[in-house]
This record gives C-alpha cells, structure tokens and sequence, in this order.
C-alpha cells in the first residue's frame, strides 16, 4: 500500500508497533533470558542486575501511565549507568515505541540507533535496526531505512527485515523490488502477520492483473 501523505505513513508505523512491538519485545526478553542468561550473570554483578530490571521495570510501569516524560528520563538514566546491560537496550524499544505513539519520531530514531550501535546481543541489534528503517521512513527518507536494514542476518528474522524491506522499497517507489522483498518474507517460516502480507501482496498484483 502507498501512502499518500505523511500521516499515513505515521499512522501506519503506529499500526505497525502496536501489532508487533510488544511481541517482539517479549521474545527479545525471554530469548535473552534463556540463550545468554549464563553470559549475562557472569558479566555483571547481581546488585546491578536487580538495579537495571527495576529501572526497565519502572520504565514501562511510567509508559503504561502515560507518562512519557518519566520514561524518557528512566531510559536516559539506565543507558548512562549501564550501557552495557540488556535491560537498557530493553528500556530504550519500550521508550522509543512510547516515542512513536506521541508522535516524536526523531526522539524514536535516536534511541534505535543507540540500541542499534550499542545492545550486547547481534540479535537485538538487528531488532533495533528494523525498528530504525521503518522509524526512518515515517520521517520521509525510505532511503536511510534501506540502508539501515542489516544485509545478512539469521533465517529467523527473513520475514520482519524483508517485509520492512518491501514496505520501505514501495515507498520509494520501487514496486517490482518491493514485491519481491515481499515474497522473500512471505516464503520464510518466520513471519508474524501472514494475513497482512498477503494483502500487500495482492495489492501490487491488481495492476497488473487487469492491464
């Protein structure tokens, strides 16, 4: 679907996070817990441990009061002290997506890049890439989204890098390239939203269907 105005293209980013933001965070976090729980407590002192989860904890308690200010300032507090810790990665995804529902994409775009640049994990990294590149799109440059998207990355992730790959391709204008990201993402096991890709899918066949 193009967008013929810049608020469509927010709004539907908006969509976009609301539909998968909260999964993919709470997979973030499970999988972290399970896959680097070892790495992670023997990196780090148990006091900070309990420190950053109830920092993260506090940030979303203040998101889920409408409280972005609060937020903003938990998050900001966290990545200053522990940097390195996952919890401030988590911190700055709830953050940023209580960015984008209040409208401030900028404010979004530089905490995804921060998470981009300085998560422990490659996997969050790449999470927080996606998020960027379609972050960027919604401020008007499909181009920055592109090249923000990672080249390489593990087969799990196919359908959410390659369907923010059509989204963004489409927007630029590219529709044969944006069908085939599409279909890349429709072809993977990995894919959230079948149903909605599809339609995206079948959208760009009507043209050609009835030329």
């Amino acid at each position: 679907m193009e967008y013929e105005t810049e608020e469509q293209q927010v709004e539907a980013l908006k969509a976009w996070w609301n539909e998968n933001g909260r999964a993919v965070i709470t997979g973030v976090v499970i999988g972290a817990a399970v896959i680097g729980s070892w790495t992670f407590w023997q990196s780090h002192k148990e006091a900070q441990v309990v420190a950053a989860s109830d920092s993260f904890s506090r940030t979303l308690e203040a998101i889920n009061a409408n409280d972005n200010a609060t937020a903003a300032k938990l998050a900001d507090e966290l990545q200053d002290d522990q940097a390195d810790s996952l919890y401030s990665s988590y911190a700055n995804f709830a953050a940023a997506r209580s960015d984008v529902e209040n409208d401030n994409l900028q404010g979004a775009a530089d905490r995804l890049k921060w998470v981009a640049d300085n998560a422990p994990q490659d996997d969050i990294q790449l999470i927080a890439k996606v998020r960027l590149a379609r972050v960027q799109g919604a401020l008007g440059d499909a181009a920055a989204g592109l090249s923000t998207l990672p080249a390489s990355f593990p087969e799990v992730f196919t359908g959410l890098v390659e369907e923010a790959r059509g989204d963004l391709l489409l927007q630029n204008g590219d529709v044969d390239a944006a069908r085939s990201a599409y279909e890349s993402a429709q072809d993977s096991e990995y894919i959230t939203n079948r149903e909605g890709l599809t339609m995206k899918l079948n959208e760009l066949a009507t043209p050609a269907s009835s030329s």
